[in-house]
């Protein structure tokens, strides 16, 4: 009887991540879902505001259109890993929900960077090109950046504020 297991792990091998997060310190992320570093980066900037000292709170349902709002500013969140290419692709942005700003998240092997804009930047392409995740559709989108396009987490207050600022 042939060895199925031993055959898919043997192709599992040949696929296996960049080698710059074997033993990064962030690492451990690339071995989740999809959907859990969507998660895990919806609890770091939840805790990362609690410790910047920013008022924040979520939604009351699991279905609104905004994932977290701090200092009043609605946000949808979006994570993404540094790719092979050195680059974050922020997946499934949705410019037709209701909230005020979209907030990346880029965790790269040894550092966690991120952006912000105000959602009308974002639909005008100031925030850069966002491209349709479905060809004929135009309900999600990705939008790519380089890290040099995102600032470290230490400016993330300073650039809330920014964003806080230019709603008024």
């Amino acid at each position: 009887m042939p060895n199925a297991i031993g055959l898919m792990k043997d192709v599992i091998a040949t696929y296996a991540n960049n080698p710059k997060w074997v033993d990064a310190p962030l690492g451990d992320i690339k071995i989740l879902s999809n959907t859990h570093i969507g998660n895990v980066g919806q609890d770091f900037i939840h805790q990362w505001c609690d410790v910047e000292d920013l008022n924040w709170e979520l939604p009351k349902s699991t279905q609104s259109p905004w994932d977290i709002r701090i200092e009043s500013i609605s946000f949808e969140v979006k994570t993404a890993t540094e790719d092979v290419n050195d680059k974050f692709q922020f997946n499934h942005i949705r410019h037709h929900r209701d909230y005020q700003a979209l907030l990346v998240l880029g965790i790269a092997p040894d550092e966690i960077l991120f952006n912000a804009w105000r959602k009308g930047d974002v639909v005008e392409g100031k925030a850069g090109r966002l491209v349709t995740m479905d060809k004929g559709s135009s309900a999600t989108f990705k939008l790519t950046k380089k890290p040099a396009e995102l600032f470290p987490i230490t400016e993330f207050t300073h650039r809330i504020n920014e964003i806080a600022r230019s709603l008024v």
